[in-house]
């Protein structure tokens, strides 16, 4: 266990030393705080038949735009986009050792390939938690500074309005769901880094693998029905769950489950692959 917990200190080190690690960063942390102020200053115009919709069933006071309802617009935005910053980083992990030659002299420690597969996961993961909660903080954060709190309105089969103590549950539940999710794609990306010795195959395999995934996933077409299932894209909505009345609990434990599925699969194989890779340099 000591190993394993040197090892991850190892790789966090790694990751945290390179440029390409605060890509992600830097794009949220200029983005976000952007678009907050531009909404700021100019407005936002929510699409007329949500205010039709609302006018018919309420009376309007106040401003309906604030920081909760921006954050939840910009998640609905971002997820298909996000993934990159996630795989720029796990692709990197395996196939960045190959490119530069370290992997005899990492493996010349003491430890098993298991341990050293173990350690680039976990760190993977970390990062990718990181970068997940950075982006609910910037986007929470900056949205009541510079938008104000307030009642968040959910348009999606009806209206449902959710008090800003509720919001703010709602809100850690989702970004919750959404590291889980970017860790299968750190799962898939640190797979195909296994089998690549260069980080861009992994980066573009990866990438499009999800984009692919995606549309297959969304594409109202009967007969892929039944290959939905077995595209793991195919829950990746599972974070907008929670904004539902009443939460999906059920619907939220089968995804998570499916996921792990996945993750595991990706793992696994991910062994296997590591376990007989040749190393020559």
């Amino acid at each position: 266990m000591i190993k394993l917990l040197k090892l991850i200190r190892v790789e966090l080190i790694k990751i945290y030393s390179k440029p390409r690690t605060y890509i992600g960063f830097v794009t949220v942390g200029l983005l976000i705080p952007l678009i907050m102020f531009l909404i700021r200053k100019f407005g936002f115009n929510l699409p007329q038949y949500y205010l039709k919709s609302l006018s018919q069933n309420f009376q309007m006071e106040g401003n309906l735009v604030n920081g909760y309802l921006i954050s939840y617009y910009l998640m609905s935005i971002l997820w298909v986009h996000f993934p990159f910053f996630i795989i720029l980083v796990a692709g990197d992990s395996f196939a960045g050792e190959d490119s530069h030659g370290t992997f005899r002299i990492l493996l010349t420690r003491p430890v098993s390939r298991i341990q050293v597969l173990t350690a680039k996961y976990i760190a993977t993961f970390i990062y990718t938690a990181s970068i997940v909660i950075f982006l609910g903080v910037i986007s929470l954060g900056t949205g009541s500074l510079l938008l104000g709190n307030g009642d968040l309105f959910v348009f999606d089969k009806g209206i449902l309005i959710l008090s800003q103590n509720e919001a703010i549950i709602r809100f850690a539940l989702a970004y919750g769901l959404a590291i889980f999710v970017q860790i299968i794609v750190a799962s898939l990306a640190i797979l195909l880094s296994t089998i690549s010795e260069n980080p861009i195959g992994p980066i573009i395999g990866t990438y499009a693998v999800i984009i692919v995934s995606i549309i297959l996933s969304m594409l109202k077409i009967e007969a892929l029905a039944a290959i939905r299932p077995y595209l793991f894209t195919s829950y990746f909505d599972v974070f907008f769950a929670p904004f539902a009345a009443p939460i999906p609990w059920q619907e939220i434990l089968d995804s998570i489950l499916a996921l792990a599925k996945f993750g595991g699969l990706f793992f696994i194989l991910s062994i296997i692959r590591f376990i007989r890779k040749d190393i020559s340099s």
